[in-house]
C-alpha cells in the first residue's frame, strides 16, 4: 500500500520491511458521523498494512485534539459529547503511525421523541405509482421542557415491515430509494420523509413501513418505531 493511496480518513507513515507492521489508519462511520451532548460514539478504526489489509490485533488508542467538544471514553474507543460543534476533532494512533484528523460533529438538542408528522394510512389508486410522502419528526422535548423542539441532521431508518419478501429482487413493493429499506437523514425542520412505490404487475393489498430512530448512543427515542400502512387499489 502506497501512502498516496486515496481511503477516507487515512494517514500513512514511513514504510517497513515488515510486511504486517501498520503504515495507515482507517476510520469508518455514516456519513455526517455525530454525538450528541452527554451521548457516547463508539469509533471504528482499522489498522492496515502494507498491503492494505487489516492488522485485528493492532494496538489502537484514540486522541481528542478539540477536547472544549469532546471528552475521550478510552476504554472503549469512544467519545463523549461536550458543548455543540459543526466538526469536533479525533486522531487515531498505532504505533508511530498517526491518522489524518477525523471530524465528529456535536449537534445542539437532545434527540429524544419521534413521532409521525403526516398521514399514517395511506391508499395508493390503481392509476398511482406511489404513495404519499410517509413523514416521521425527530424532535427535543426535554431541553426546554413544553416546547417540541425540531432537530434536523439526525437518521430515521424507514423499513418495509410486511408483507416479509424472501429476496431484494422478490418484492413487489419497495421505498423510492428501490430498497426494503432506507436511512434518511432529517431536513432542518427534523422532518424525514419516503415513498413507497409498486413494483411489477402485482401488489400486496397493503403494506407496513416502519420508521425508527435512536441517539447517537444507540438508545431509542421515545415513540419509536411509529408505523405507516399504505393500501394498494
Amino acid at each position: 500500500m502506497a501512502c498516496g493511496l486515496a481511503i477516507p480518513a487515512v494517514a500513512c507513515t514511513h514504510l517497513t520491511t515488515d510486511s504486517r507492521a501498520p503504515v495507515a489508519i482507517e476510520f469508518s462511520a455514516l456519513p455526517n458521523p455525530y454525538v450528541e451532548v452527554g451521548d457516547t460514539l463508539r469509533l471504528h478504526v482499522r489498522v492496515l498494512d502494507r498491503a492494505g489489509d487489516s492488522i485485528p490485533d493492532a494496538d489502537v488508542r484514540i486522541a481528542v485534539v478539540d477536547t472544549a467538544y469532546l471528552a475521550l471514553d478510552s476504554a472503549d474507543r469512544a467519545v463523549i459529547g461536550r458543548a455543540p460543534a459543526s466538526a469536533a476533532r479525533v486522531v487515531a494512533l498505532s504505533g508511530t503511525v498517526r491518522s489524518d484528523t477525523f471530524s465528529v460533529r456535536v449537534p445542539a438538542g437532545h434527540a429524544d421523541s419521534l413521532a409521525l408528522a403526516g398521514p399514517a394510512v395511506d391508499t395508493v389508486e390503481a392509476s398511482d405509482t406511489a404513495s404519499v410522502a410517509l413523514v416521521a419528526k425527530v424532535l427535543d422535548l426535554t431541553t426546554t421542557p413544553g416546547t417540541a423542539a425540531p432537530l434536523g441532521a439526525r437518521y430515521v431508518r424507514f423499513t418495509i415491515v410486511l408483507p416479509v419478501f424472501a429476496s431484494h429482487d422478490s418484492a413487489t413493493v419497495r421505498l423510492a430509494s428501490d430498497s426494503l429499506w432506507q436511512a434518511v437523514q432529517t431536513d432542518a425542520a427534523g422532518l424525514a420523509a419516503v415513498t413507497i412505490r409498486r413494483r411489477g404487475a402485482t401488489q400486496p393489498d397493503s403494506a407496513v413501513v416502519q420508521a425508527a430512530a435512536t441517539r447517537s448512543s444507540g438508545a431509542a427515542l421515545r415513540g419509536s418505531p411509529v408505523r405507516f400502512v399504505v393500501r394498494f387499489r
